[in-house]
């Protein structure tokens, strides 16, 4: 058992544990286990950014490190135990014995003992297991899977033995729920999260539907949340008002705070061209009704994401293309924020006593965290200039460049603190015109808007205006700062003034990048090379399903 004292041994995760449970008398090997080791950046606990000990539901914190390691961070982000020999691709669940269950890098799902022993496994080798695993209340697990050449879900049950007990197809049970002409035909529901309904009111008063035992699913490509009865299969209520790729169905049980609802993380990846905001959603299932939401500038995570309701009435959401972990009140109010250099995954709050092992640490003392006084985050993807569909790759006098689709562009984005626009644009000498034809200029203008209530604006301020002309440098980046304008909506304009009378189109704009210091990075983990090739073939197909890659 590890005493939180020894956290310091834990800011290397993977690189202790890979060592140790790698070293051979083989030189290879050991060199390969330490270069693996020193690649893995620790976790570091002034990634808490906000804790107010007083607001916020104290307990652990369960995530994934740099997406793949498996740790518990206290609430002052110091690690106080890990799982280094644990793969795992996403979903990781702490299990009352200290165990965790998790989705394996390869085909299957995993579980993992207290200090790192793999004591369970389940093969898939015809199907991806994706999104999430549950351990249910009778000990058996409910594995979700995408089988070779279907384009629809399936769950199965299965036993400690592996054997199937139960299983569930959505295409055999969703009918009129399925659209006629599906936007995804080979990933047609997505589903992405999975619940064992609990006691609840709704049962308690007599409504059927919400059964406890019987599974609360969220389908995200069908913008669809429903509940399946067991063992029979049948969906007997859903919902779909206003959803638009949601996250993490779940409903609170008796006794706890707003106990029946149901809470989403609705995505709402089209926001991109409105508010850009993602959204938290409650609704009392029994009338369909939105009891409450959360919205808020600058909360944005038009993929993946989850909430979870927290004991004393919080809620901790994951924005993982946010880049951040927070827990707010039901007013809104922020009481801890976790916002690591990286992209989070499904972050969920354990207690204090939540498995033996942790109820035996001596927690150390917590430590408020304030913020400087105007600080406030704001997801990167409520300032990303242009999605898919605005950009294309090209090659430039042979180099490869993404660029915008057209001769420019607007964008309404929230800035955050400490901002700057890094551009990059020219000319490809070999696509330019041989005529006398006047050389392109390049500008970018930057206006502030107004209030939401008042979308007036201020006049538009030139950042840049550069013309690139013959015989002059045909590729030219620069950085412009935006700090005046820190935490402010504005409209970014880039234009490029393409001469008329060329036949081809042979001035660009690279994708322009709102950079910040606070800003989640897109991190290849160097551990990933130890993968075999059938990993790797699984972990692509993971990723075209999930369609963060085409």
């Amino acid at each position: 058992m590890r005493h939180p004292l020894q956290a310091q041994v834990l800011l290397t995760l993977a690189a202790l544990g890979a060592l140790a449970c790698r070293a051979t008398p083989d030189q290879a090997t050991a060199a390969k286990a330490a270069r693996e080791a020193n690649a893995i950046r620790p976790v570091r606990p002034e990634w808490v950014t906000i804790y107010d000990p007083q607001r916020a539901s104290n307990g652990y914190t369960l995530t994934l490190h740099e997406s793949r390691i498996p740790v518990l961070l206290d609430m002052n982000g110091r690690p106080v135990h890990g799982w280094p020999r644990a793969r795992i691709k996403s979903r990781v669940r702490l299990l009352p014995d200290g165990s965790i269950l998790g989705i394996g890098l390869g085909r299957q799902v995993v579980e993992y003992d207290w200090d790192g022993n793999k004591t369970w496994e389940f093969a898939t080798p015809d199907a991806i297991p994706h999104h999430d695993v549950l351990r249910l209340a009778n000990g058996n697990t409910l594995v979700l899977l995408l089988r070779n050449g279907e384009g629809d879900d399936t769950l199965l049950e299965v036993d400690r033995a592996g054997k199937v007990v139960w299983s569930w197809r959505a295409a055999e049970h969703l009918g009129a729920l399925l659209p006629k002409k599906p936007a995804h035909p080979s990933d047609l529901t997505h589903i992405n999260s999975l619940q064992e309904l609990p006691e609840n009111p709704w049962y308690t008063a007599g409504d059927r539907r919400f059964r406890p035992g019987s599974l609360l699913l969220s389908a995200r490509n069908l913008n669809l949340v429903f509940v399946v009865e067991r063992p029979s299969g049948d969906v007997v209520w859903w919902f779909n008002q206003g959803l638009d790729r949601q996250h993490e169905a779940h409903m609170n049980a008796t006794g706890e705070p707003r106990q029946g609802h149901i809470q989403i993380f609705n995505n709402r990846p089209a926001a991109f061209r409105s508010d850009r905001q993602s959204e938290i959603l409650e609704i009392a299932p029994s009338t369909d009704k939105v009891v409450w939401r959360y919205k808020a500038p600058g909360f944005f995570s038009p993929t993946s994401g989850l909430q979870q309701a927290l004991p004393n009435g919080n809620i901790l959401i994951t924005s993982t293309r946010g880049g951040r972990v927070f827990e707010i009140d039901h007013q809104g109010e922020l009481a801890w924020e976790w916002a690591p250099p990286y992209e989070p995954v499904r972050a969920l709050r354990v207690a204090k006593n939540a498995c033996p092992q942790l109820a035996a640490l001596a927690p150390q003392p917590e430590r408020a965290v304030t913020p400087a006084e105007g600080y406030r985050f704001v997801d990167p993807d409520a300032y990303r200039f242009a999605r898919r569909g605005a950009r294309q790759n090209v090659l430039i006098d042979g180099q490869p460049h993404t660029v915008l689709a057209g001769d420019g562009g607007c964008g309404e984005v929230l800035l955050p603190l400490a901002a700057r626009l890094d551009v990059a644009y020219g000319v490809d000498r070999t696509r330019e015109p041989k005529t006398d034809l006047p050389s392109p200029v390049f500008t970018v203008r930057v206006e502030k808007l107004g209030s939401e209530s008042n979308r007036g604006s201020a006049a538009p301020v030139e950042l840049l205006n550069d013309q690139i002309g013959a015989g002059s440098e045909a590729w030219r980046k620069r950085s412009l700062s935006l700090e005046g304008y820190a935490l402010q909506t504005v409209r970014l304009c880039v234009e490029v003034s393409s001469p008329p009378g060329a036949a081809e189109r042979f001035a660009f704009w690279e994708q322009p990048q709102i950079a910040t210091g606070n800003q989640a990075e897109h991190v290849e983990d160097p551990a990933l090379d130890d993968l075999t090739v059938e990993e790797r073939a699984v972990r692509l197909e993971h990723l075209k399903s999930l369609g963060y890659i085409n």
